[in-house]
């Protein structure tokens, strides 16, 4: 269900035999939106995040201070990972880079040949594209099916399943601000502590808990929350979430 391609799925195609993750290794589960080559250091406005960049340090690769700074802005720009071929402008990665990187979950690969960057950049965008369109028969799938549950249930509980199920996560309904429905059901402390955290997380950026209003007639008559403690939720679990809010705001 992940809208893109993880670094670990990545290290998986041809290209990345023979590579070696030199830090970083927490954070092999990242999106990857896209793949850029970039040599010039300064690169703060050219990212949107979630970019894995391919160089081979020669803007960079001598200077250990230019180097830090060059990650630094990567992590900063919430780039997926960094791919450096040594050999030809660069022969190491320094220590100092490698705790800098594992500090901050931002993984480092390397290329211990000469590899063809527009190679690489051209399977992964395909892998990419094909992705997204899987994604889109999903969800045009669970929409359907969604819609026909609708003339045959009687308690908004079933929509709160088929959510679970297909995207097996946390799912909580609060109704009416009073009317709380967790699925799947855990016991009353377990309950109280979940609801708890999801409320202290919904007020900061993070990437584990999406909600959705259902809306009624203009007015917000209930809440639909998804969390998940093992994955960052992406944009195909919001479209997802935003389809079955639309679903229970139709029930209801």
């Amino acid at each position: 269900m992940n809208s893109y391609l993880s670094i670990s799925e990545i290290l998986q195609r041809k290209h990345f035999e023979g590579t070696i993750l030199v830090a970083g290794k927490d954070g092999i589960h990242r999106s990857v939106k896209w793949v850029h080559i970039v040599e010039n250091p300064a690169i703060k406005n050219l990212l949107n995040g979630g970019e894995l960049i391919l160089s081979t340090g020669i803007g960079w690769g001598n200077d250990e201070k230019l180097f830090l700074s060059f990650v630094q802005e990567l992590i900063e720009c919430h780039a997926a990972g960094l791919c450096i071929e040594l050999g030809t402008y660069i022969n190491m990665i320094p220590e100092t880079i490698r705790l800098f990187a594992d500090k901050h979950n931002f993984p480092i690969i390397i290329f211990q040949k000469e590899v063809p960057f527009v190679q690489i950049t051209q399977d992964i965008h395909s892998m990419i594209i094909n992705q997204q369109y899987k994604l889109i028969s999903n969800l045009e799938s669970y929409s359907q099916n969604l819609n026909k549950k609708l003339l045959e249930i009687n308690n908004y509980e079933q929509i709160l399943h088929i959510l679970q199920d297909y995207l097996t996560v946390q799912v909580i309904a609060i109704v009416r601000e009073h009317e709380v429905t967790f699925v799947p059901a855990g016991r009353k402390a377990e309950k109280e502590a979940l609801l708890k955290k999801i409320r202290t997380i919904e007020n900061h950026s993070n990437e584990q808990v999406l909600t959705q209003p259902i809306q009624i007639l203009g007015q917000n008559y209930a809440q639909l929350y998804i969390y998940s403690p093992e994955r960052e939720l992406t944009e195909f679990d919001a479209v997802i979430l935003d389809r079955t809010a639309t679903a229970l705001a139709q029930h209801f």
